[in-house]
């Protein structure tokens, strides 16, 4: 028996004729007839019996037909779940991200993401880059959002997802205000606040002043871009961070000014390389690449100013 003969005898068991069979399935009625008898044949006995105009199944016939029906809820159990999966992914998605954007576009993307996804259950991970790199490469993360690659780092499919240049942050009422742009001469004498030490984007900072490190005062350095624009807002000294980032906290009491030489402050999309990755993730992977182009559409525009 195939699967054919099996719908045919369950559509004549419903409808009560051959002729409604074929036309419930989209077919002819010999054709439901002649799937009838391969089935018969197949099986060894009758199925139905015909009384005056009506096909009556045979005792053998009901309770084949009740074997048939228990398949058919699975089938469409079955089919409800491809649905479920094709809607929802498998609802689950672990994110890590770096703390800059975990408090500044990562809400708004998950935002997003669940009114597009409802039901789905995501998990948030927060540390430095080359933790997220490592939870992206043990798999114990679906997708991670870096500010900088751990060379080291196998396992690893990497994307770049924004690359924006770098602003200047100081207090409002600054003496800053009064420029169009920022240089390094400009910021001579400034009590500066530096990422840490390990963080990829400080090294790029420090390479646009010169070597002796004269001009700025280095005096507070913290591993979160975030805490920089907070203490900014206290006047506590001026940075150079992204404006992703400084986006999130004009509200506070800063402003902003482009700084040259450009700092390219780059956010990177890194996947598990050693298995394939589900629908949500892949959802998930092209609202990032969308809502950053739309954010970095905003800082080339000059809006953030």
């Amino acid at each position: 028996m195939n699967f054919k003969q099996i719908e045919a005898f369950r559509a004549v068991m419903l409808s009560g004729s051959m002729t409604s069979a074929a036309e419930s399935l989209h077919t002819s009625q010999p054709n439901i007839s002649r799937l009838i008898a391969q089935l018969e044949r197949g099986s060894g006995f009758r199925l139905f019996e015909r009384v005056g105009s009506r096909l009556m199944p045979t005792d053998e016939g009901a309770a084949l037909f009740a074997d048939v029906q228990r398949a058919f809820i699975g089938l469409q159990s079955l089919e409800k779940s491809v649905q479920a999966i094709r809607q929802s992914g498998t609802g689950r998605l672990r994110i890590a991200a770096v703390p800059s954007l975990s408090s500044s576009v990562l809400p708004k993307v998950v935002k997003r993401f669940v009114q597009e996804n409802p039901g789905v259950a995501i998990s948030l991970h927060t540390n430095d880059s080359p933790m997220v790199n490592q939870w992206a490469a043990s798999q114990f993360c679906d997708v991670g959002l870096v500010s900088y690659i751990s060379e080291d780092m196998p396992g690893l499919k990497i994307q770049t997802v924004c690359d924006v240049p770098g602003v200047c942050i100081f207090p409002k009422g600054h003496r800053l205000s009064s420029l169009d742009t920022v240089t390094p001469k400009d910021l001579e004498g400034e009590e500066f606040i530096s990422l840490s030490q390990n963080d990829g984007s400080r090294a790029k900072v420090d390479r646009a002043f010169p070597a002796d490190g004269g001009r700025r005062k280095l005096k507070f350095e913290t591993p979160h871009a975030a805490t920089i624009c907070s203490l900014v807002a206290l006047e506590l000294g001026v940075s150079i961070v992204s404006p992703i980032v400084a986006m999130e906290y004009l509200h506070t009491g800063i402003e902003t000014r482009p700084f040259y030489p450009e700092v390219r402050f780059t956010t990177y999309l890194v996947l598990p390389a050693e298995r394939p990755h589900g629908l949500l993730t892949l959802r998930f992977v092209e609202l990032v690449r969308e809502m950053l182009s739309e954010t970095a559409q905003t800082v080339q525009t000059g809006q953030l100013i």
